[in-house]
Parts: C-alpha cells; structure tokens; sequence
C-alpha cells in the first residue's frame, strides 16, 4: 500500500492511549474498527471516541476536520480480534500489559491479520526486539508511542527495530503525517526508548525535590506547566541553548553546557568529556547554523499562543 492512501485501522485495547488514537484517525475520516475484550469496555469507549472527537473540531490539526465539515463515519466496534484486525492494514496495539502480554497478543494479531499489514505497539519503554520475540514476521513490527491525549499532541516516537524492513517504517511516518503528527525516529534501539528516559530524568528530580523538601508538591507542578513546559514546548532544549548562546556561538554553548555540568556535580555519569563538550557544540550547530533570527521569531509566536490558549 502507497504511503499516501488511508490504510483501514484497527486500533486493539480501548486504554487511554486506544481511545486518543481512535479519536484521532476517526476525525480523520479513515476505516476505522476498535475493539477491546471487555464490552461494556468497547461499548463506552466508542461513545467516548465520538465525543473526543467532536472536541476536536477546529484544534488546528491537519487530520482533523472543521467545525463546518460532516463528520466522519463512526468507527466499526469488532466482534472479536479476527474480525477486528482481519482486513487492517495498520493494527495499533494499545493495551495494557507487561511484555508477556503484549507478546502473546501480538502473535495471536500476528496468527490473524493479513501479511502486509504493519503493527504498531504504543507500549511506553519496550523496544521492538523485545515485542517480536514470538513473531514470523517480525520485519512489520514498529514501536509508535503518542502521548497522551494523543489527539492533541502531535509528537510521536517512532521506533524501528533491527529486523524492522524500511517499508514498514516509511508506510508508518507517511501515516502518521497524514493524521498531522510528527514522527521523531530513533536511529537505534535503546533501553527505556527516548521518551521514557527523558521522562524518567525529570520524574527523578521532581521527586526529590519533594522528598528532600525543597518544594511540595503543587510547587514542582506549577514549576513545570507553568514553566520549564511552556519554554520548551516553544523551543527544544538544544534549540533554546542555540537561541540564548547568541552571537558568540561556540563560546556561550560552551559555557551553557559547563554551567549545566556544575548542576549534576557528583553523579560522575553525567561528565561530560572534553571530546564529548566539543562534539556536542558542533552538533547543535550544524542543526541550526543561520536560523537564529527565524526560530526566534518562531519561538516567540509559539510562546504568544500558549499565554493566550492556557492564561499565562
């Protein structure tokens, strides 16, 4: 199947996760079949699904359609998993589990669905060499995370395992920039994927400031939502660094990261060598080298329109 056709769906496991990518592809007006084992699970959802979606109308995404727009069909609800996934082209897995779980649904899918259909599993920190353990075909396997609610956040980690074919993992990003996401690929498998060691930093630190009683615990979220995520949500990390470095690039980066260097004094695994400070320099200056005055002007837009939207 091209990249640019609608693959019919089926997402597995109405979770939190389920339900966001349900809303999203449903508003997108694409086949769509959801299915838990739980029915009252299944029927709930669906309602849940048609409201979300309704929510979604005029949010700005590509996918989803305007206010003055039909809405589209309501997603099938499947009688079983065969019925659910038997015809997807792209079968979702949302459900909650540990990696046993979700290595024995995924080879019953597997045992179900048609050849070339693709499976995603929005599983948080599992990599696909550990998911397709029990598969034939493991080269259809991706790990494709949103974040939750996943119709309103546009980021998506993407990652292909080594026996993952490229097919698959262009028929994926292609989708996924239909629905108006933004497929982030890793380039390797890593333990906890990106997301989930990113999340583990903050979440290490959010707690001890609480523990170590430095701040309670509205202060850390206040802190964040009101703060640290509003600026990087205008501007990454190293965007940010790139932007308040200046003029004097190379210099101020380097003094930027020394600085940061000081904050992590005694975890050892945090020195950065002077191979590795040098290194990174010039890495976050190939990724923006002459954009200065264009991503700050695209970084204040960007902070205007989360003052307004949320009442900074």
């Amino acid at each position: 199947m091209e990249a640019q056709s609608h693959p019919k769906v089926a997402v597995v496991g109405m979770s939190e996760a389920g339900r966001g990518w349900a809303t999203l592809v449903s508003a997108a007006g694409w086949p769509l079949t959801i299915y838990d084992p739980d029915a009252a699970v299944l029927q709930s959802s669906d309602e849940e699904i048609a409201t979300r979606k309704r929510h979604s109308q005029g949010s700005g995404f590509p996918a989803i359609t305007d206010e003055g727009d039909a809405l589209p069909g309501d997603p099938r609800l499947g009688r079983s998993l065969l019925n659910a996934v038997t015809d997807a082209d792209w079968i979702i897995d949302a459900t909650i589990g540990d990696l046993l779980h979700r290595q024995r649904l995924l080879e019953q899918v597997e045992g179900v669905a048609r050849m070339a259909a693709v499976l995603t599993c929005s599983a948080p920190g599992l990599s696909p060499t550990e998911l397709c353990a029990r598969l034939r075909r493991p080269s259809r396997l991706l790990v494709a995370r949103g974040f939750d609610p996943v119709e309103h956040i546009p980021a998506v980690e993407v990652v292909p395992g080594p026996l993952t074919d490229r097919a698959s993992l262009d028929l994926v990003r292609g989708w996924l920039r239909q629905l108006g996401r933004i497929p982030v690929v890793l380039r390797k498998e890593i333990p906890g994927n990106a997301t989930g060691r990113l999340t583990a930093a903050l979440w290490r630190e959010c707690i001890r400031l609480v523990l170590d009683g430095v701040l309670e615990v509205r202060d850390v979220d206040a802190l964040i939502s009101s703060g640290l995520a509003a600026r990087l949500a205008a501007a990454g990390p190293f965007q940010t660094a790139y932007l308040e470095a200046g003029e004097r690039q190379t210099a101020q980066l380097s003094a930027l990261l020394r600085a940061l260097e000081s904050r992590w004094e005694g975890d050892s695994g945090f020195q950065l060598a002077s191979a590795e400070h040098q290194q990174l320099i010039r890495l976050i200056e190939r990724a923006y080298d002459g954009e200065g005055d264009v991503l700050r002007g695209a970084r204040e837009e960007r902070l205007t329109e989360l003052r307004r939207i949320v009442g900074y």
